[in-house]
């Protein structure tokens, strides 16, 4: 007895009716990928807007191998994904381990080094790794990919060359690009939030903290803002997986009195389909657009 085929959807999706295949050559393909998530958005040149978007969670845990194998099976079943004559396209990779390090310092002969001491351990074999130069700052940002799956984007877009970019390089531009870089701006994911302060246009900090519950990942936003000196009162911005009504939302405005939701980009536009869109979820893959 034949395995049967999974027919995977997506977890979340915004559709443009009067997007067509064959504008495809005229598009700009965004991607981003973790450990449990795929995600594309499709920016028109033709309409001059974002005009598609699909979000994909990937259970990961049964075997190394899952998320890739999930992944091609998004591609089989997808219309258009495979497609080779896009314009540009901009992979985002969430990294595990991250680690800036001043230009000045950085030598590129040490990455694996830098991202070692970063990650606490030695980072498996099984991921490549690359550097991204955050030209606002005069730092370079080391991050991996693994190596599977970064050579499986390469084959499925032979005609294209793909650089991975960072989703910290991506969230670090976006705030940029849109004169927001004050204050402190926290990332959530399922169980990480990264949290980055700006002082006078300049980044002062950003780290990525693991947590298991809300109040753990509360401990580490307070014990940052008092090892920076912040006050309760410094204008905070959310970004991610973070809901008004959920209970990592409402034990941070418990401590924080100035905290507001991110919206899209300034600098680009979007097709009216995306009105009702939860902004600040869709940030950093929206910002990668500035990188392309």
């Amino acid at each position: 007895m034949e395995n049967p085929v999974l027919n995977i959807l997506p977890s979340f999706e915004i559709k443009d009716d009067r997007f067509d295949t064959n504008q495809i050559a005229d598009c700009h393909l965004l991607i981003e990928v973790s450990n449990n998530c795929f995600r594309f958005t499709v920016y028109n040149t033709l309409h001059d807007v974002i005009m598609w978007l699909e979000d994909y969670h990937i259970f990961s845990l049964l075997n190394d191998n899952q998320f890739l194998k999930t992944l091609k099976i998004v591609y089989q079943q997808h219309h258009f994904l495979s497609a080779n004559y896009w314009k540009t396209i901009c992979l985002s990779v969430n990294a595990s381990h991250f680690t800036l390090i001043p230009e000045e310092y950085y030598e590129a002969d040490e990455a694996t080094k830098y991202l070692n001491f970063a990650a606490g351990n030695t980072v498996s074999e099984r991921e490549q790794i690359f550097d991204f130069k955050h030209s606002h700052f005069g730092a370079v940002c080391i991050f991996g990919i693994e190596k599977e799956t970064f050579a499986w984007f390469k084959e499925m877009y032979p005609a294209r060359r793909i650089n991975p970019i960072p989703v910290v390089g991506s969230l670090i531009e976006g705030i940029v690009r849109d004169r927001k870089n004050s204050g402190l701006h926290l990332y959530f994911e399922d169980y990480y939030i990264t949290i980055l302060y700006f002082k006078d246009a300049k980044l002062h900090f950003c780290n990525r903290f693991h947590f298991r519950t809300s109040q753990d990942m509360v401990y580490h936003v307070l014990f940052v803002m008092n090892e920076l000196g912040l006050s309760v009162t410094t204008p905070t911005t959310f970004y991610g997986e973070i809901t008004s009504f959920s209970d990592r939302y409402i034990q941070l405005t418990q401590s924080l009195s100035n905290v507001k939701f991110a919206l899209n980009p300034t600098k680009i536009r979007f097709s009216q389909y995306f009105d009702d869109l939860p902004e600040h979820r869709y940030y950093t893959i929206f910002s990668s657009f500035y990188l392309h």
